[in-house]
């Protein structure tokens, strides 16, 4: 049977990667600093170890252009266990010829992201390992195929250094996983967790933690069949910061939101509120919306109690003051945060947020989630 790979990865790969580009030619000279040359499949989104990499002048890496004619290759390299090398003064544009145990791989597409503030430039070639080519989709795939959704990545961070030991755990269908030596994970959800359910509410949110860095939550990952790559950085600190996916294949997601950060509060104050969302909810039209069961979820740290507000639907803010939807209760503590929930009330609201009593006595407020229907079977 047909598969969806090559098509979430390739669109995944590349709207990343050449996203990417023009940071990097407005920023440093790829010429003159560090890069990572980094050889992946399209097809598994794994990095290719023990390749040889030859570079010349010119620009013709892409398949279906001569890589071996008239060029003359000036620097050769062989990529580590995931993949990648760190090498100077590689061109802006070059020509390449990638080699695995003597066969030539095409190489179907290039990019470049980078620089960010102490880190190098990232190259990658992304090849095609089996030689397999472009493969097409059935249209029933979906709502056919018993395979599992792959969730998988090279976890890094912000100095593009790959990080072991991350744990990996996806929310709804409580599977983890941990990154192995190479920061790679791949965390497999059954089909079953997507059956019956269109693209747009067959949802999963994955968390991404360990010691020393603010802890990830990936939320509305669609659970498309197959391998589905996604871009993973960790951050070193304290705290929770929330991505939240816009897209059908999982190439492009809002900036963070939701999250916060530990930082240096302000004079007088003990305590914050780090991160406040409904789970499960789906978004859209302006309204989250959310089935029975869905809770409300707060993180924070030094909070005596946590209280919930909104308006109803219809009055107006000036006709009438809020009312609570209940005090939330402490269900997990950590170093980093505490945990706090809430069933969320059978209500629709026009203003929805929280209020806590901090260590020192003080009110600290969450961000207003705004339209809230509650009840409206969209999610399951």
């Amino acid at each position: 049977m047909l598969h969806l790979r090559a098509f979430l990865i390739s669109k995944a790969v590349i709207l990343f990667f050449f996203s990417g580009a023009c940071a990097a030619a407005q920023g440093r000279d790829a010429g003159k600093g560090p890069t990572w040359l980094w050889v992946r499949d399209q097809h598994t989104a794994l990095g290719v170890a023990g390749a040889f990499v030859d570079i010349g002048m010119g620009k013709e890496c892409l398949k279906g252009e001569k890589t071996s004619g008239n060029v003359t290759w000036t620097a050769h390299y062989r990529t580590g266990p995931a993949g990648r090398v760190l090498i100077d003064g590689l061109p802006q544009q070059f020509s390449c010829r990638v080699t695995l145990n003597g066969r030539e791989l095409p190489v179907e597409s290039t990019g470049r992201s980078g620089p960010r503030a102490g880190s190098a430039v990232v190259a990658t070639l992304i090849v095609d390992l089996e030689n397999r080519g472009v493969e097409s989709v059935e249209s029933d795939y979906w709502r056919t195929t018993n395979d599992a959704t792959k969730f998988r990545d090279y976890i890094q961070d912000d100095e593009d250094r790959l990080i072991a030991g991350v744990r990996v755990r996806a929310l709804r269908s409580g599977i983890a996983t941990i990154s192995d030596a190479n920061g790679l994970f791949t965390l497999e959800v059954p089909a079953s967790y997507r059956k019956s359910k269109p693209p747009s509410i067959a949802t999963e949110t994955l968390t991404f933690s360990k010691p020393g860095y603010r802890t990830l939550e990936y939320r509305d990952l669609v659970l498309n069949p197959d391998v589905n790559q996604l871009s993973i950085r960790l951050e070193k600190g304290s705290g929770t910061l929330v991505r939240r996916n816009r897209s059908l294949s999982n190439g492009e997601y809002d900036s963070f939101t939701f999250g916060g950060k530990a930082r240096e509060l302000p004079d007088g104050y003990a305590g914050e509120i780090v991160s406040f969302e409904i789970e499960p909810s789906i978004y859209g039209g302006g309204w989250t919306l959310a089935q029975r069961g869905a809770k409300v979820i707060l993180k924070g740290r030094n909070l005596r109690s946590v209280e919930v507000f909104l308006y109803s639907t219809g009055t107006g803010i000036g006709e009438m003051g809020p009312r609570s939807a209940g005090q939330m209760r402490k269900i997990r503590s950590s170093l980093q945060e505490d945990t706090w929930v809430l069933p969320l009330p059978d209500v629709m609201t026009t203003n929805f947020w929280a209020e806590a009593i901090e260590a020192n006595g003080k009110t600290v407020k969450s961000m207003d989630v705004g339209n809230v229907a509650y009840g409206m079977g969209l999610v399951h």
